[in-house]
């Protein structure tokens, strides 16, 4: 569902992991225009680092799941935060939702969207990231990063007429979340 939330004013390059499962992903968002860069923390990393600050620093945009490759779900990773302050850019949350679908079983809960349900792209305040972040400012934007990510996709599933699950309430809290297969 992202890539129709793009609207082609900038380049847009998406972060996909180097894995077989990647690589299907990855067919995909060329279908819809989307360059995907890969690469992961296990897999083809720094090479993929060094192509996104490259991006970025050329005006492209790139999207970067921000819980990562393996999670746990709605827990952003620091590798955000990092990218961001090496390039010098902002990072603008998005997120989605839609009211008919289907919730998989795995560790990100994803969404595959049915037809005829309504659906909503969220844009939040972008959040700028200072260059010199000592370990515990860090670690405060990641925090900040994920706050606002769950803070969106509550507001998303509201605007679609979900529920809260559990798996964002611990996500919420510090806790661990657990994906779940159903809302």
């Amino acid at each position: 569902m992202m890539p129709l939330a793009w609207h082609r004013l900038v380049p847009f390059h998406m972060l996909i992991s180097a894995h077989r499962d990647g690589r299907i992903i990855a067919g995909a968002m060329t279908y819809f225009g989307i360059e995907t860069v890969a690469g992961s923390s296990s897999r083809g990393g720094s090479l993929a680092l060094r192509t996104m600050l490259k991006r970025l620093k050329g005006g492209s945009c790139v999207g970067i799941t921000p819980d990562g490759p393996r999670g746990p779900a709605m827990t952003a990773s620091v590798g955000i935060v990092n990218i961001a302050r090496l390039a010098g850019v902002p990072i603008v949350p998005l997120t989605y939702a839609t009211s008919r679908r289907r919730v998989l079983a795995t560790w990100d809960r994803f969404h595959l969207a049915l037809p005829f349900g309504r659906g909503v792209y969220l844009w939040g305040e972008p959040i700028e990231i200072a260059p010199d972040l000592d370990e515990p400012e860090l670690e405060q934007a990641r925090r900040l990063v994920e706050a606002r990510m769950v803070e969106m996709v509550r507001e998303a599933d509201r605007c679609v007429g979900h529920k809260e699950t559990p798996s964002m309430i611990a996500a919420d809290t510090g806790g661990p979340a657990r994906p779940i297969a159903g809302d």
